[in-house]
């Protein structure tokens, strides 16, 4: 059976980053890759809402046009996405491959051959939209530089499906992150902060509504810091990259009914209070993850088992002192030292860990009896 260690938790990322990634490993002196968001960007836009965009990013060397679909690809959807590659196709008359990716198996790889030129020309003149939209930007264009534009897409276009990309990845980075120097975990953390690096860097872009454009030159900076940085015996994600990737929407469902969220509520805490703490949980989730995936099990248990003990001493003192209030065991058990956390953030983290619902009664915390 093979070893598929740390992952599935690339899973997290959205597809289009991992997509965007996958050629990286394969790049030269010379060599760019663009990503642009073609849809209407709202200003809190996250990683994950990027699945949901029209984005399409180039390959230069090769003069690849890539569009990426984690969606059942029907004749209509094939239809936006060549229109999409025409306005590429008029502007930049210079693309040898469009292609399209999508984790779907079940997807007809001939399905352009089916897009009809008259049909997409027609709903092109005939448009009446808002001009930002794709019909709109190829309405300026003349009838015979649409069709010529449409049938050559068409005939560039090419199907690729990818279902696992956990593994497509893990393959690809192999030299590129030394995956024979090091434990197979600590290469995946390394493929992992790549993937939280160019999530940030997009975002930072398109929200701004510009395009990205990672060229080798910026691509050698980060490989280097990573294998720098990531080693077997230092493999923790970077906090900033995670806080920036890992945003905490307090009106979620899934947070606002968690135990730890109800917990924090009763320490009257501001909503930024709220996130830091919420936020040093989840970091705290991901490094245990590692850390089981590192075979470090032991150094988890001494960190709960220190945090729980630390709690218990705290509630106390309060108690004793007659000042036990949800608010001071939260602050007080936080501040406590835990010598086998090494960050704050795991420190503090685990602290809001253990508040969590499914944690085993032997250490679990409560700021509220």
């Amino acid at each position: 059976m093979e070893d598929k260690s740390g992952v599935y938790s690339l899973a997290g990322f959205a597809y289009q980053i991992l997509v965007f990634a996958l050629f990286i490993p394969n790049m030269q002196e010379g060599d760019s890759i663009f990503f642009e968001t073609i849809d209407d960007v709202e200003t809190k836009l996250s990683q994950t809402d990027l699945d949901d965009k029209e984005n399409v990013f180039t390959i230069c060397r090769k003069h690849r046009s890539i569009q990426v679909k984690k969606t059942d690809i029907t004749v209509g959807k094939a239809e936006k996405i060549v229109k999409n590659w025409m306005l590429t196709e008029i502007e930049k008359k210079n693309i040898d491959e469009y292609l399209l990716y999508t984790d779907r198996a079940g997807v007809d790889v001939n399905i352009f051959e089916k897009v009809s030129v008259p049909k997409i020309v027609d709903e092109i003149v005939m448009a009446d939209e808002k001009a930002t939209s794709i019909n709109m930007r190829l309405k300026k264009y003349k009838d015979k530089d649409l069709k010529k534009a449409c049938g050559s897409v068409i005939k560039k276009a090419k199907v690729k499906i990818i279902a696992d990309f956990g593994v497509e990845l893990k393959n690809a980075y192999a030299r590129f992150f030394l995956c024979s120097a090091v434990y197979k975990f600590t290469y995946v953390e390394r493929i992992k902060s790549l993937l939280n690096v160019l999530t940030v860097e997009i975002l930072e872009k398109i929200i701004k509504g510009e395009s990205y454009c990672l060229e080798f030159e910026h691509v050698e900076k980060i490989q280097n810091e990573i294998i720098q940085s990531i080693t077997n015996t230092n493999f923790l994600p970077c906090y900033s990259d995670f806080r920036k990737t890992n945003d905490i929407n307090l009106s979620d469902l899934a947070i606002s009914s968690s135990r730890e969220y109800k917990q924090l509520c009763a320490c009257d805490l501001s909503e930024k209070s709220m996130k830091d703490n919420l936020s040093m949980g989840l970091y705290y989730e991901s490094c245990k993850f590692g850390y089981y995936e590192a075979g470090k099990q032991k150094i988890v248990d001494d960190i709960e088992i220190t945090a729980y003990e630390n709690f218990c001493e705290t509630k106390e003192n309060l108690q004793w002192d007659k000042k036990d209030t949800p608010r001071n065991r939260l602050r007080e058990t936080k501040n406590m030292p835990n010598e086998y956390a090494k960050t704050k953030q795991i420190r503090c983290g685990v602290c809001i860990s253990l508040t969590k619902d499914n944690v085993k009664p032997n250490l679990k915390i409560s700021w509220k009896d």
